[in-house]
């Protein structure tokens, strides 16, 4: 038996019925030439016994009406049926009824009598392929956690099967940049870490102020000084979940060839997407839409590895010319790494928590809508694998990750790189957010605008 974390029962308390909290991946994926005809029936037997080798699988609460004080605890009845499905789409599959049939799976919030977790196998798509929908809840892992776990069961040798024999050790509660719970618990245990962080976040908000008091357009942004939007109102049931992908190649050759990386170009990506599709709803604010960003950042003090840290940045939505908005983008991001890069490991890490408290409490108690809001939308760029990726011999060709909305933030763009392509997932909510299902189409727009511009510099 296990005692939930803060962030644990922050999660479950946190959702409701209009927004869970479970994050998601679709991924699509071509049986072996030969398959047999029960393939994908083994396959679904198999996925059913992932609670064996999968930890988080095999948990769940020992009260759910009680949240307070329940536990993580073993699974005494688990039962596959109740985790695993399986089902065809209508023929001819068409993507768009994948997706369709998605969307209502992601609507609907996990069983908490139950482990927290479903997996979908459907069958249908063209060219014999399938796809397989795995949710999990965000109490048991994060974003970037659900991606590695899935990724543990995949292979680079086609001809190797899910090893039932070999338990995936877990990595802990890995919730890097999604821990804001654990991070607020840090906050208000660690006052001696927190006290020498002090003058560092304070000196990073007076350089935020002294921004804004000087006109600068390309400095990290504060929280509530985002302008209000169609994204940031209380949310329906319902949800609008869309997919699309860009060569990662050509994004690479972009972000060299202005000096960023692949995060910035696909930034001022989304950022001319959002900017193309505010103007077709006549709802375009003058100033720019804020970005909730969390990035990798080298330690000051020289320590090997990553840590991760938020940044707020414009989108540079009010950046009519794509390449410009690039460059600013670029600058906008590299003085802001260099800014938190300065600071302590505790200040870094703490910094989204601090700010982020009061939007919080704002949600939690319903008055998101009261105030301007700390930003408006979510963006992020998860590294997946460089290789083909294979289970039981099917090869996994896109994985698209589908995260969480929430009241007053109520879009979420994430992309994966997987074997030379970007994979984007798109969360949005269809009632407060009309026609939000063309985001793609002005992603792609606005990524060949931009690749036009630069092809000309």
């Amino acid at each position: 038996m296990t005692r939930l974390s803060a962030q644990d029962a922050g999660f479950l308390r946190i959702e409701t019925p209009r927004c869970p909290f479970h994050v998601a991946a679709l991924m699509v994926l071509r049986p072996p030439e030969g398959a047999a005809g029960n393939f994908l029936r083994k396959l679904a037997r198999d996925c059913g016994r992932l609670n064996e080798i999968l930890p988080a699988f095999n948990r769940q609460l020992s009260d759910p009406e009680n949240i307070s004080g329940a536990h993580w605890e073993e699974a005494t009845n688990y039962c596959p049926e109740n985790h695993v499905f399986h089902y065809a789409l209508p023929q001819p599959g068409r993507m768009q009824d994948l997706l369709q049939l998605v969307t209502r799976a992601h609507e609907r919030r996990l069983d908490r009598h139950r482990p927290l977790w479903e997996l979908h196998i459907i069958e249908g798509l063209p060219g014999g392929r399938f796809a397989m929908y795995c949710k999990t809840h965000h109490a048991l892992v994060d974003g970037i956690g659900a991606m590695r776990m899935i990724q543990s069961l995949f292979s680079t040798d086609e001809t190797a099967g899910i090893n039932f024999r070999q338990v995936r050790r877990e990595q802990g509660h890995q919730h890097s940049h999604h821990s804001l719970f654990e991070q607020l618990g840090r906050v208000a245990s660690s006052t001696l870490k927190q006290y020498r962080a002090v003058p560092q976040l304070s000196r990073l908000l007076l350089h935020m102020g002294e921004d804004i008091l000087r006109g600068n357009a390309e400095g990290m942004r504060l929280p509530f000084t985002a302008p209000r939007t169609l994204f940031n109102t209380e949310l329906e049931a319902r949800r609008s979940l869309t997919i699309c992908d860009l060569p990662l190649s050509t994004v690479r050759r972009l972000a060299k060839q202005s000096g960023g990386t692949v995060n910035d170009v696909l930034l001022a990506i989304c950022g001319g997407a959002l900017r193309r599709y505010l103007k077709a709803q006549n709802a375009l604010p003058k100033s720019s839409l804020i970005v909730g960003m969390p990035v990798s950042l080298k330690s000051a003090q020289g320590e090997d590895g990553n840590r991760l840290s938020y940044i707020l940045s414009p989108f540079f939505t009010s950046e009519s010319n794509d390449a410009k908005r690039l460059q600013r983008v670029v600058r906008t991001t590299r003085a802001a790494k260099r800014e938190m890069a300065a600071m302590s490991v505790t200040a870094a890490e703490d910094f989204y928590a601090l700010l982020m408290l009061p939007a919080v409490l704002l949600t939690l108690s319903g008055n998101a809508e009261r105030v301007r809001p700390a930003i408006n939308a979510i963006f992020s760029n998860v590294p997946g694998a460089k290789t083909p990726l294979y289970l039981n011999g099917a090869r996994l060709e896109a994985l698209y990750p589908l995260s969480i909305i929430t009241h007053g933030m109520g879009l979420n763009i994430t992309v994966v790189s997987h074997a030379g392509k970007l994979c984007f997932g798109i969360a949005g909510c269809p009632e407060r957010q009309a026609a939000i299902d063309e985001l793609p189409v002005h992603i792609r727009a606005s990524y060949n605008a931009l690749r036009k511009e630069m092809a000309g510099r």
